[in-house]
């Protein structure tokens, strides 16, 4: 599994990273399950997030790396089911907002919340 990360993608991740800390990129399947779950959703639905974890956080429920061309992810493994082998992450010209997309699926989750976890 990879997940390719377009340039427009890491500018727009790269401008919420702190430079002067330590942290993990999340691919999050916002179900309900971790501590930084606001809202479970039912399983029909693919929502993911990727979230900046500051890196000393517990981040045990992310078990699982998906590597990418930007950094390295850490996703819960249960998820992967929802993802396809190869996937891309990139921004959306029309509302700028960045979308998942994979090569059997298509469009996996088309607006990608980006934001700092913090714990629900």
């Amino acid at each position: 599994m990879y997940l390719t990360v377009t340039p427009a993608a890491q500018a727009k991740i790269k401008a919420h990273l702190d430079p002067g800390k330590q942290q993990q990129l999340l691919l999050d399947f916002d179900d309900g399950v971790g501590q930084f779950s606001r809202v479970g959703t039912c399983a029909l639905t693919s929502g993911f997030r990727v979230l900046i974890a500051a890196a000393d956080l517990d981040l045990h429920d992310y078990n699982q790396p998906l590597p990418a061309n930007f950094m390295t992810f850490l996703i819960k493994d249960y998820s992967l089911i929802y993802l396809d082998e190869t996937m891309k992450l990139d921004v959306n010209p029309k509302n700028q907002q960045l979308k998942l997309t994979g090569d059997d699926a298509g469009v996996i989750t088309s607006a990608v919340v980006l934001e700092t976890a913090t714990i629900a």
